[in-house]
């Protein structure tokens, strides 16, 4: 039985006079918070109603934000997995060398036995550095790297009005390049849909929830999505970031996909998969998937691939 709330809903949508298809009315839940709303329709494409709130805590201070412990945890085992993986680096490739370096001895060629010790140390003293520069020679650099970062690539603390919204349950690749992300911003925009400001699209993908990942605060079984995605040898089950969010969204799911909103200076929702791509760990990886992620745009390489950028529509109630 549909709610005198939801039926008011209903007629507010019909005012507008756009030809959506209701659908019928869905419930969407995560930790334990459940909503009912309707799921609509127009031209093959599905919409849901998200009601809109005041006083929204948006953004990240990491001076004034604490991380969940769930987060730490996880955190802590991508450090322990991280320093891990460069020690026994180090200890492969010293043993490689010692092999070499032990049969130049024993042939008498005692001249390539010392440029395999200087080989040696220079190998090691270059990774070394790439250990200390990501941060793995001790968990309080991570964690001052971890910080810092954030600091840099999300966006700041804020408090704000959110209004009702229809908005697009998945967003949708632009079905063409652009030459600058200022043209489609501009294009985008064509009635009766627009785009998202970027205070609508973090409390979107949040679902209203103050927490620096819109599933909640843990890594627990989420890294081992992350750092599969897009992989195509291997075929997994997407049990947390493939899920729709608490608004019924499929939002901020693939660091591939960056979300093109109501901004000509950067996108949200993530990097391309540079970070991913470059093996760069957690610290750069991470925080792509937050919904106060800014993907900033090079002004010297505009142009937007078909590939990477995706859009979602929204209408905005009166």
């Amino acid at each position: 039985m549909i709610s005198e709330v939801l039926d008011n809903i209903r007629l507010r949508i019909e005012a507008m006079g756009i030809n959506f298809q209701f659908i019928g009315t869905i419930k969407t839940s995560m930790n334990g918070v459940e909503r009912e709303t309707w799921l609509l329709e127009y031209e093959d494409s599905q919409f849901v109603f998200v009601a809109g709130q005041k006083n929204v805590t948006l953004g990240w201070d990491v001076g004034r934000c604490s991380l969940g412990n769930g987060v730490l945890e996880g955190l802590q085992e991508e450090f322990t997995l991280g320093q891990d993986h460069y020690q026994d680096e180090i200890e492969n490739m010293k043993s490689d060398y010692q092999k070499e370096i032990l049969k130049a001895d024993a042939d008498g060629d005692f001249t390539r036995a010392d440029e395999l010790r200087s080989e040696l140390a220079e190998e090691l003293e270059s990774l070394e550095k790439e250990m200390n520069e990501g941060g793995y020679s001790n968990w309080e650099d991570f964690m001052k790297k971890w910080n810092g970062h954030l600091s840099q690539c999300l966006s700041p603390l804020r408090t704000v009005d959110i209004g009702d919204m229809i908005v697009e349950v998945d967003n949708r690749y632009i079905e063409e390049s652009a030459p600058s992300l200022k043209q489609a911003v501009c294009s985008l925009k064509e009635g009766p849909f627009t785009l998202t400001t970027e205070d609508e699209w973090e409390y979107l993908c949040n679902g209203g929830m103050r927490t620096l990942f819109r599933w909640g605060d843990t890594l627990s079984d989420v890294m081992t999505e992350i750092y599969n995605v897009g992989a195509v040898s291997k075929v997994e089950e997407k049990p947390i970031l493939e899920k729709p969010n608490m608004f019924g969204l499929f939002i901020a799911y693939n660091s591939y996909k960056c979300e093109i909103i109501d901004n000509t200076l950067y996108t949200k929702g993530g990097d391309g998969g540079c970070s991913l791509c470059g093996g760069d760990g957690g610290i750069y990886v991470l925080p792509c998937y937050t919904a106060f992620y800014r993907n900033p745009i090079d002004e010297n390489n505009p142009k937007l691939s078909k590939n990477y950028f995706c859009y979602r529509r929204i209408i905005r109630l009166p």
